[in-house]
């Protein structure tokens, strides 16, 4: 889905304050799909999916965290479950967590995203 540029800012602005927090707390392997980051998110891929996507941020604390960041007018778009549906099934293959970082005002709406797709993942607003 291609956002609008105020929802790609917005998008890009929330990436990198996500990745230079999980640095400060300690976080080991951040990687960030973010201009100001050199080390980016490995493309994830798994046998059962056609599709390969790149994750927006991630991060080795106790596990493996996979972070996906959606703004207002992402978490509905079809592109975004097939994001999700690849992420939370490697992440439980693998033994990593997958979360979901939106506005906080949109916490309920991508939580219910989830429950609607039958994923399991986490849900951070920020």
């Amino acid at each position: 889905m291609e956002r609008s540029p105020h929802s790609q800012s917005f998008h890009n602005k929330m990436i990198k304050q996500l990745a230079n927090s999980l640095i400060s707390k300690k976080f080991r392997d951040v990687r960030a799909d973010h201009p100001d980051f050199s080390e980016k998110p490995a493309p994830i891929t798994l046998d059962a999916f056609a599709s390969c996507y790149i994750p927006d941020v991630t991060a080795t604390g106790i596990q493996m965290v996979i972070f996906e960041v959606e703004t207002d007018e992402t978490i509905a778009d079809a592109h975004t479950g097939e994001e999700w549906k690849l992420f939370a099934s490697y992440a439980h293959i693998h033994g990593a967590e997958f979360w979901v970082v939106v506005p906080k005002a949109s916490m309920e709406d991508a939580e219910l995203r989830l429950a609607n797709l039958g994923l399991h993942g986490k849900v951070m607003g920020f």
